[in-house]
């Protein structure tokens, strides 16, 4: 599986900061796929963000009350006032006076993994609401338990990282809509049967469930085996079965390595359990095999 981003610098809103006149005060990762700032900045700047390919949360904690959202300048920031960025959107932001924030990175496969979890849906429906200057007390109350840790403790970092939970779920329930005509039924997606092929490849010689390969595609175990027979034609035990004995089928015909090294290698255990898969799948022994195709 793909490593998620959880430093702070791995994520783009992040980098932009950085480059800007925006002084960091401090930040630090929270767990997998989530990573929390706190900045300020004083001088007067416009910075954009095109398609970040995350998802930022921004809380004004003091000033901003003269800054506003190009395309949006009727609406001004000012403290206590959120700012939700999906992982496509774009924006342009016109600071012109003294704010201090706080910024929450949040992964897409993270937020899709706690919809598979806590909403069983699949996340390729859904899309974050892009919303600007919006109140929530709620997440006020969260926000002010990540502020009051001290993020490079480790004892609090256990709570901050509580609260960084809660605005996920908060987000969940409040945040999310249905994408407008998003499939409800048909295959994965390509990039996710492009993942799951790559993975099961890299991963043969490993136990595979279908929890583990669900996982891999950010679905529920219900959902992904459904839509998965609808992309390949068959089960997942099926296609998976079929890779292994493509892999073995090349082993034996380079004739590289024993029976028991490619049934290791292959994830059929020992060679008794490949030679009996092999031969009702194939027809002949790999030994037979390995034989008809000039193997040693």
């Amino acid at each position: 599986m793909a490593i998620v981003a959880s430093a702070p610098a791995d994520f783009s809103v992040f980098r932009t900061l950085a480059r800007s006149t925006a002084t960091l005060l401090r930040a630090a990762p929270l767990g997998e796929g989530v990573a929390i700032s706190q900045w300020s900045r004083s001088a007067h700047e416009t910075l954009g963000y095109e398609t970040p390919g995350h998802h930022t949360l921004s809380l004004y904690l003091r000033g901003g009350d003269k800054s506003f959202r190009v395309g949006q300048n009727s609406l001004h920031g000012g403290a206590g006032k959120f700012c939700v960025l999906p992982a496509e959107h774009h924006s342009r932001w016109s600071m012109n006076d003294t704010v201090h924030f706080l910024h929450l990175y949040i992964a897409p496969e993270r937020l899709a993994r706690e919809a598979v979890m806590r909403l069983d849906c699949e996340p390729r429906t859904l899309e974050l609401r892009d919303r600007t200057y919006i109140h929530d007390d709620s997440l006020i109350d969260v926000c002010r338990q990540l502020l009051g840790t001290d993020w490079a403790q480790p004892a609090d970092r256990v709570a901050a990282s509580s609260a960084a939970e809660t605005v996920l779920h908060h987000l969940l329930n409040q945040g999310v809509a249905r994408k407008a005509g998003a499939p409800t039924k048909g295959g994965l997606a390509p990039g996710v049967r492009r993942r799951i092929m790559d993975y099961v490849d890299a991963h043969l010689a490993e136990p595979l469930t279908l929890d583990r390969l669900a996982g891999v595609a950010a679905l529920s175990t219900y959902h992904f085996a459904r839509m998965f027979h609808t992309s390949f034609g068959e089960p997942p035990h099926a296609w998976v079965r079929a890779r292994r004995l493509a892999h073995a089928r090349g082993l034996l015909a380079a004739g590289k390595g024993d029976l028991a090294g490619i049934a290791q290698a292959s994830g059929f255990g020992n060679a008794s359990h490949l030679a009996r898969v092999f031969r009702d799948a194939v027809g002949v022994t790999p030994g037979q095999y390995r034989s008809a195709r000039g193997g040693h």
